[in-house]
């Protein structure tokens, strides 16, 4: 009995030692992995690549015929590393391609880089073919890297909205944007003792006097599909329908997507022949002071370095272009003029600018990544958090001149003409303003009619009739835009 006894208090303390020896990971001196109950060597965190299209910020050394270093986003990319060792970004140069054809194949094929960049009004014609992912829900979440600021309240106000599809979702983020103005050579309007003309008829003063100094007045590029004679439609068109548009503005956002533009073709309420004739009218007795063969190929920057125009067209990046030129003068640059009443009966008197999302910093992700690869979607908004940073964005915006979108950062230097108090053009110029056949039919026409081919009602009428054919194909193609 006292054997069995010991027996069974032997057998009892075997097996409270094996059970201790068990929970204590085997041995007293080599302490188990954390999370690995066998022992083994700790699961390592997976290993993420981000792959982006930087559009004009893809880094790149000086040369010699460009001397600036593009380097920020690589800095900027190398600190995130830092906070996040799995996770390494890659920069892909897409190059000069037509972007629509790019994403064609890059979505069929599903190799897109996982943040690239599109104009968004051009992402308006593809985002119900589940090219791009929506990212509303993405920009309510809190911004870690901006005291948990919800992510949209770190952009300027209304940017947003201005971006939405006609579905009214965000598909682009939007960090920074761009301006349009003209420049002008000081050195010219100073010997002419001109002053920056505020209205339309100062502005036809003013390259009067400077043609009859034996100098052309402003150079346009007028051959292919972007930008001046675009720029012109929308910054006149914007003038002419200022504060006209509620009827039209669906989604009330005081600007005119191409799904609202459509129906109200559909509804009679758009285009307005006589706006037309008026408006291009002026446009045809300004055409008097442009650059010879305007229509054909022409360098109006270079013109303009030289001395050989005294005003021209640029953007954001001109003002980084001419000082990388070396322009022997001193420049400036001012917002178009006002059309007045007095200038075109229909004109409202108020001055608009050009001014957009259409940076180097507006972000798309590819929407098939929803279904294959949807962990690394929130990989993919956390970097696109910690690059739209107040101080981020004013850093690679001081190296491409762009203008941020972002609460907090600052624009570069010079570029104070981008941020005047005046109403945002809110009608896209022609080559945004519905599908690709209006866009070509309106550039064909106009080019015949500012040449002095056809009249004036010619190319209003074709315009007209083109507008009609174009709404009511992309109606077709978008029933829900009715809804």
């Amino acid at each position: 009995m006292i054997r069995r006894q010991h027996r069974f208090m032997i057998a009892l303390f075997t097996s409270i030692l094996l059970l201790l020896t068990a929970c204590s990971g085997g041995s007293g001196d080599k302490p188990q992995a954390s999370g690995d109950p066998g022992g083994k060597e700790p699961v390592k965190e997976k290993q993420w690549v981000i792959k982006i299209d930087p559009q004009n910020n893809l880094p790149r050394k000086a040369t010699a015929t460009d001397p600036r270093e593009i380097k920020a986003l690589t800095e900027i990319a190398a600190e995130y590393e830092k906070l996040k060792p799995n996770v390494k970004i890659e920069f892909v140069d897409v190059g000069n391609q037509d972007r629509s054809a790019w994403m064609q194949a890059r979505m069929l094929s599903k190799d897109a880089p996982d943040v690239f960049w599109d104009n968004y009004d051009d992402t308006w014609l593809h985002y119900q073919k589940g090219w791009f992912l929506k990212m509303d829900d993405w920009l309510q979440k809190p911004n870690p890297y901006q005291n948990n600021t919800p992510w949209k309240d770190m952009f300027v106000p209304g940017i947003l909205d201005s971006v939405r599809a006609p579905d009214g979702a965000l598909y682009v983020v939007p960090a920074d944007g761009v301006g349009v103005a003209i420049y002008y050579n000081k050195k010219i309007f100073s010997d002419l003792g001109l002053s920056i003309p505020k209205t339309w008829t100062e502005f036809m003063d003013a390259q009067a006097k400077i043609k009859a100094a034996g100098i052309t007045p402003f150079a346009i590029e007028g051959k292919g599909d972007c930008c001046h004679l675009h720029w012109i439609d929308s910054l006149m068109s914007s003038q002419f329908y200022m504060g006209k548009i509620a009827d039209m503005d669906r989604n009330h956002n005081n600007n005119l997507e191409v799904n609202e533009i459509a129906l109200a073709v559909e509804d009679g309420k758009y285009p307005n022949q006589e706006q037309l004739s008026q408006q291009w009218k002026l446009v045809k007795d300004w055409s008097q002071y442009w650059n010879k063969g305007f229509t054909s190929a022409a360098d109006s920057l270079q013109m303009f370095a030289q001395s050989k125009v005294a005003m021209i067209f640029g953007g954001s990046w001109t003002n980084g272009q001419l000082k990388q030129a070396k322009v022997p003068f001193e420049f400036g640059a001012y917002n178009f003029p006002v059309i007045t009443p007095q200038d075109a009966s229909l004109a409202t008197g108020k001055q608009t600018k050009i001014y957009g999302a259409w940076g180097a910093l507006q972000w798309l992700v590819p929407g098939y990544l929803a279904k294959e690869d949807p962990e690394k979607i929130p990989v993919i908004m956390d970097f696109l958090m910690f690059l739209s940073k107040p101080e981020n964005v004013s850093k690679v915006d001081l190296e491409s001149d762009g203008e941020p979108n972002i609460v907090g950062a600052t624009p570069p230097p010079g570029h104070e003409v981008f941020h005047e108090d005046i109403d945002i053009a809110n009608m896209q110029g022609y080559n945004s303003r519905l599908d690709k056949s209006y866009s070509n039919v309106f550039l064909a026409s106009l080019q015949t009619y500012l040449t002095g081919s056809d009249t004036l009602e010619k190319f209003t009428s074709r315009v007209i009739e083109q507008s009609k054919k174009s709404s009511d194909n992309l109606i077709k193609q978008n029933p829900d835009w009715k809804k």
